[in-house]
């Protein structure tokens, strides 16, 4: 009896983009595939399975398709031959059903968007999320953990001591009402992040309306106080209890300041283990995606 092929794997991203937490996600996800010695490879997800003639001809030819890139990782951009009958296809939660008609899904839970219920997924689709905040237990039955996070160097306390004034992002949390604290601070939504860690050093205090992205734990990096502006969640263990980063350094709300402070230092540590652990989720991640393939 023939031995069944190992799968492959292509991720379906989006160019890479150092300000959207998704792109950063999946083209990281790419990396450590690649880097535990899997075949995987990112699958632009703008270019559909059967393009127009000109496009397609250049697939004949086994040209790989084209795709910015971050170039500090180990990342590849799929060819149309990397599409096989064992191949799975990751899909983070914003795509609709399964362009690319693959026998084999893994949806990513990336993040839970609270107002509009947008998802399309299929039958016999492998679960897995970013972190609890992200999961759908009700469809998903409980998501696996799949996380992956590398720590950006640039981020460092330069220990100014002309520190002043507020800065603040709104990115997943726009729709929140505005407070007094963010009226004249500097926005940092749309910065590069040589751009934000300056600014990051130079003022006092991070407001961040997005409850979830680590620009909270960066900014406490550089020295900010760094606050979460509450609205998701009851309360502070409520919140933590949802992203178990944030346990340290990050104050949510104002009345929280004394324990961010506190722990401050304990954050970079924090993120050096969670750059391991979310290694060890990836290798989870492949011995039960094997297992089911194998399996089918």
């Amino acid at each position: 009896m023939p031995e069944t092929p190992r799968a492959n794997y292509l991720i379906y991203a989006p160019a890479y983009d150092p300000d959207s937490g998704g792109s950063i996600f999946l083209h990281q996800l790419a990396h450590a595939l690649t880097t535990l010695g899997e075949d995987a490879a990112l699958w632009p997800w703008w270019e559909a399975p059967r393009p127009p003639l000109r496009k397609r001809l250049r697939r004949m030819l086994g040209k790989p398709m084209r795709m910015p890139q971050d170039p500090t990782l180990r990342t590849r951009v799929a060819r149309p031959a990397d599409l096989r009958s064992e191949t799975v296809v990751v899909y983070p939660e914003v795509t609709l059903g399964n362009p690319l008609g693959a026998a084999h899904v893994a949806r990513w839970l990336l993040y839970k968007p609270g107002l509009k219920d947008p998802y399309d997924f299929g039958p016999g689709e492998m679960f897995f999320r970013a972190g609890e905040m992200s999961d759908l237990p009700k469809i998903t039955g409980g998501a696996q953990d799949l996380f992956l996070w590398r720590r950006n160097p640039v981020y460092r306390n330069e220990n100014r001591p002309d520190r002043k004034g507020a800065c603040y992002m709104l990115r997943k949390g726009h729709e929140k009402p505005r407070i007094p604290e963010t009226e004249d601070a500097i926005c940092v939504d749309g910065l590069s992040h040589e751009e934000t860690a300056a600014v990051f050093n130079r003022c006092d205090t991070f407001y961040s309306y997005d409850e979830a992205t680590f620009y909270s734990q960066y900014a406490a990096i550089c020295g900010c106080d760094s606050v979460i502006v509450p609205g998701y969640f009851a309360d502070r263990a409520d919140w933590v209890a949802a992203h178990p980063i944030g346990r340290v350094g990050v104050a949510y709300g104002l009345n929280d300041l004394a324990h961010a402070r506190a722990t401050r230092d304990q954050v970079a540590p924090l993120l050096d283990a969670q750059e391991q652990a979310g290694l060890e989720s990836a290798k989870a991640f492949v011995t039960r995606t094997q297992a089911r393939h194998s399996s089918a």
